[in-house]
């Protein structure tokens, strides 16, 4: 019996693709720089002397997209991992304590949204205790009131009680 010489090389498949989870990023960067771009698409850019609204954001965007293109590139250049099953509980967390503070700010004040909003997204992790989420959602809210309201003096509002006069 004559032993045989394995070749890993001829066994592999050859992919275009070598890294997925590269593949992926590059893509979804390449879909927020395409949004944020088409996003300020109707504001005004204006000079490097005198920027305008869109100037900053668009760039940034168009540099992301850069990015997201080289990652692409870069998938089918070089072997990677592959994907796996996506974790969801972080970005939709996340999502939703952005979205929560944009509900409530207004409506009931920092006082309310701030500890929300961070106790939402502090939930994002399994890593993280209740107790210290609350602890830091607390001591952030107190720092931001006094840093926005009386440091910058900016016309927040800090607590809104609906149905009464309460409003400061």
């Amino acid at each position: 019996m004559v032993p045989t010489v394995r070749n890993d090389h001829s066994e592999t498949p050859s992919r275009m693709v070598r890294a997925p989870r590269k593949l992926v990023a590059g893509l979804a960067l390449l879909l927020v720089s395409a949004f944020t771009v088409w996003a300020v698409g109707n504001l005004s850019q204006g000079t490097l002397q005198f920027m305008g609204p869109a100037m900053f954001p668009r760039w940034v965007a168009i540099l992301i997209g850069l990015c997201g293109l080289a990652l692409i590139l870069m998938s089918t250049g070089s072997n990677g991992e592959e994907l796996r099953r996506l974790p969801f509980r972080g970005p939709v967390l996340v999502s939703a304590s952005i979205l929560l503070f944009a509900l409530t700010i207004r409506e009931f004040g920092l006082a309310v949204a701030g500890p929300l909003t961070v106790i939402v997204g502090g939930l994002a992790t399994a890593d993280a205790r209740p107790s210290e989420i609350v602890l830091f959602a607390i001591a952030l809210t107190v720092f931001c009131i006094v840093l926005f309201r009386y440091l910058l003096d900016l016309a927040m509002p800090i607590l809104i009680i609906p149905g009464t006069s309460v409003s400061l």
